[in-house]
């Protein structure tokens, strides 16, 4: 299991920033706020759709860092299930924009298959 340090600073890069900022901005929300971002990322609605998107997206980064194929494959099939759901709730609002989301998620899997 080699890792590429140029793999891991680009992951740090890439993952930390986000989740270091998003912690401070959390932190200095009110109680009231904090309540309502998180009961937002705990509805279904979120989770089956950014947030399998998110974890699969994660975890073909790592997979690609460590080298480790299971992992991959993992994580494009939480990527297709979080395209799935986001389609279908998509297709409610704008039939474009669910077309929009399959084309570049069957992109992404693509370029990392």
């Amino acid at each position: 299991m080699n890792i590429d340090t140029d793999r891991l600073v680009t992951f740090i890069i890439m993952w930390g920033t986000p989740l270091v900022m998003m912690s401070w901005a959390y932190w200095k929300m009110s109680a009231e706020d904090k309540a309502d971002v998180r009961s937002d990322f705990s509805s279904w609605r979120f989770i089956s759709t950014i947030g399998f998107i998110s974890a699969g997206t994660f975890l073909m980064h790592v997979a690609s860092l460590l080298g480790i194929d299971i992992i991959k494959i993992s994580g494009i099939s939480l990527l297709v299930l979080g395209g799935i759901f986001n389609t279908f709730n998509q297709w409610k609002d704008s039939k474009k924009k669910s077309i929009l989301v399959i084309a570049l998620l069957s992109f992404v899997i693509f370029i990392n298959l």
